[in-house]
């Protein structure tokens, strides 16, 4: 039997790019369906804006816009979440992205900060580097 115990999870990764924070800061509010693996529904530009991840029927992630400091961070709260596979729920947990100009150069931090199943912390690490390293690189970049 799988060990679904939730814990605590607070994980980290970053990037640096070479543009400014204004521009990186609008691709986080613009383009989330760019970067983002799930499917993406609403709004999420301005502060109390609600969206919706879903991957088909099996996995949905209602979520809203808390805090928003142009150029600098936004942090989204899950307000409700499950899987239905095994009714796993993620709700309260925060995504947090915080954006520093070094240089010419933007380094972007993103942080989960939030409950995982204890057995799954490692798969979170993975989801989180492809969704930064690669999938918001990739768009901030400019490179397929």
């Amino acid at each position: 039997m799988p060990d679904n115990r939730y814990i605590k999870t607070i994980y980290s990764v970053a990037i640096e790019v070479v543009n400014s924070p204004h521009k990186v800061f609008n691709h986080l509010i613009h383009d989330v369906s760019k970067f983002w693996p799930e499917e993406f529904e609403g709004e999420s530009s301005h502060l109390n804006d609600e969206f919706v991840f879903r991957t088909g029927d099996s996995h949905y992630s209602k979520n809203k816009v808390v805090e928003l400091l142009p150029d600098r961070k936004i942090t989204w709260l899950v307000t409700d979440s499950r899987r239905k596979t095994d009714n796993y729920s993620w709700t309260g947990t925060k995504m947090i992205f915080e954006l520093n100009p070094e240089g010419g150069s933007t380094r972007l931090k993103f942080t989960y900060d939030g409950l995982v199943f204890e057995n799954e912390r490692e798969r979170l690490v993975q989801i989180c580097d492809i969704v930064i390293k690669e999938n918001l690189f990739r768009l901030l970049t400019n490179r397929k």
